[in-house]
């Protein structure tokens, strides 16, 4: 069951949107100001917008909808439900970010298979979005786990709370470089005690946990800190020199 938010200023309409979408949870806003309220206090799955509303614009609010950071709608698929038929309007809508375009009056069934399919696309790139995979290296967000997979087994590594989100945040954009300053204000936040050397510390136990994967994190001098994915022949040339130390 999914929250999504209609902002329609048609009362029957609101309710028949309502009683076609269930068992989903339909929030309905008369005004483009109730529906900046609701969006101010909770975060929903789908947005359903009508283009005709007493105090503005829908097109004007589709462009302001990307630039609210406070809104944090960049991930929020968006209908328009609208009686607009003009290609302009389309296209306007289209180029602002709409996912779907849906002419007044629609038929409740193709209401309802439409935003089913835009529910199951978005529930299935959240689900990946939570298992992040590197070479051999699987970190899943959602149970928190960490593994080396191999073609008949798994190792799962021991990280601490801090490896784990360190991990996580190189994982996510391997070759870039992470400076010592950016990772005490996006790992510790607004700890005061944290010192270049407190990363140093953390980064050389979860390079060490990491060792067996084919992932490596290299030290740029005077830059910080990269994850890369090492190629085959430097991996094994890597486990022949541990195994000759």
């Amino acid at each position: 069951m999914k929250e999504i938010l209609y902002i329609e200023d048609n009362q029957e309409m609101a309710i028949f949107v309502r009683e076609t979408l269930k068992p989903h949870v339909v929030f309905h806003a008369a005004s483009l100001q109730e529906a900046q309220q609701a969006l101010s206090q909770k975060n929903f799955d789908l947005i359903l917008l009508d283009l005709g509303l007493p105090d503005g614009d829908g097109l004007r609010y589709l462009a302001e909808k990307y630039s609210d950071q406070t809104l944090n709608l960049n991930r929020t698929p968006l209908f328009v439900l609208s009686a607009q038929n003009e290609v302009s309007s389309k296209v306007m809508a289209f180029a602002m970010g709409v996912d779907d375009y849906i002419i007044k009056p629609f038929h409740h069934a193709e209401l309802k298979a439409r935003v089913e399919a835009k529910l199951r696309k978005a529930n299935e790139k959240t689900v990946e979005q939570q298992v992040l995979q590197l070479g051999d290296v699987k970190l899943d967000l959602a149970k928190q786990r960490v593994v080396i997979t191999s073609s008949s087994s798994e190792q799962e590594l021991n990280l601490t709370r801090l490896e784990f989100k360190l991990l996580t945040k190189f994982m996510k954009s391997p070759d870039r470089v992470f400076s010592r300053e950016y990772l005490i204000e996006n790992i510790w936040g607004d700890s005061t005690n944290i010192t270049d050397r407190t990363v140093d510390t953390h980064v050389a136990h979860l390079r060490k946990k990491i060792q067996p994967a084919t992932i490596k994190i290299e030290t740029v001098t005077g830059e910080g800190y990269r994850l890369v994915l090492q190629s085959v022949s430097t991996y094994m040339q890597s486990k022949q020199a541990e195994i000759r130390a």
